[in-house]
């Protein structure tokens, strides 16, 4: 028998038409932008009620840094704490395996609220990950172990093993969709483990136009102004700011427009020292 083997040559002006079909992104206007985007931030108010209420195992959402995620879970976190009484943990940053365990045993109670904020570090140990799995999973009865000897836990009087009740939401600025999709990056099936396991909301804060958009309507109200003291006319200034200099700045998120702020309302010469502080160097 013989095979034949097709050399693959340079893509047809048919396969690169396909491929540009495939990549093309329907523009939206900034008003479907808004709707969409406060239409998510209501489905990520919704998810933690229902955190709080039981409904709720696991939930992952991912978005742009400083753009309101943790601040909305923990309002709603902090607001039933102090009527209902729940538990909750929020950890911040890095957090070990061992020490995981240990917070999920605190908050294993039907009710308790467990929020790992920006810890994508924990795909890098092993045995972190695979109890984040065992939270995160949809089955009835999610058994938690550990085997291992640890001065830490006997200390605490943790047992190797429990069953845990509460609910855990994982919030990430990472888009584990995309890097799923794209399956290049070593975290992907990690990813794509979470987003099988966890109610996976992301909010589509992506892109520069997005976070623009957002910051403007969170801003409207004037409270995060007022929060700052500094005037409405002021406020503007400081939009008008972030408006002008979108594309350049360093990092574009509501601590941008917080630190815009806070120049404004300290020197005359603010948008010169927003400029240098904020802007990136070419």
């Amino acid at each position: 028998m013989t095979i034949v083997i097709k050399k693959r040559g340079r893509p047809t002006n048919e396969e690169l038409a396909m491929k540009a079909a495939r990549n093309v992104k329907v523009q939206r206007s900034d008003a479907e932008v808004l709707q969409d985007l406060k239409d998510r931030f209501g489905i990520l108010s919704v998810l933690t009620k229902g955190a709080v209420q039981q409904n709720i195992r696991a939930a992952t959402v991912t978005g742009a840094p400083g753009v309101g995620k943790t601040y909305t879970v923990e309002k709603i976190l902090s607001e039933a704490h102090k009527s209902k009484g729940i538990k909750y943990d929020i950890i911040r940053g890095a957090i070990s395996a061992v020490n995981l365990y240990k917070t999920a045993y605190e908050l294993r109670k039907a009710g308790s609220v467990l929020v790992l904020d920006d810890a994508d570090s924990i795909f890098n140990d092993e045995d972190a990950l695979n109890i984040l799995k065992v939270l995160c999973d949809t089955s009835d009865t999610r058994k938690v172990s550990w085997k291992k000897e640890s001065q830490a836990l006997r200390e605490d009087d943790v047992p190797q093993s429990f069953e845990f009740e509460g609910s855990i939401i994982f919030i990430s600025n990472l888009d584990f969709q995309k890097f799923v999709e794209e399956g290049r990056n070593k975290y992907a099936q990690h990813f794509e483990a979470l987003i099988s396991r966890s109610m996976y909301l992301d909010l589509r804060l992506h892109s520069r136009n997005e976070i623009a958009v957002w910051i403007e309507y969170i801003a409207k109200d004037g409270m995060l102004f007022r929060r700052e003291g500094i005037t409405p006319t002021q406020g503007q200034q400081a939009l008008a700011f972030l408006k002008k200099y979108r594309d350049e700045l360093r990092e574009l998120s509501i601590r941008t427009l917080l630190k815009t702020s806070q120049l404004i309302k300290t020197h005359d010469n603010w948008e010169t020292m927003a400029r240098i502080l904020l802007v990136k160097s070419h």
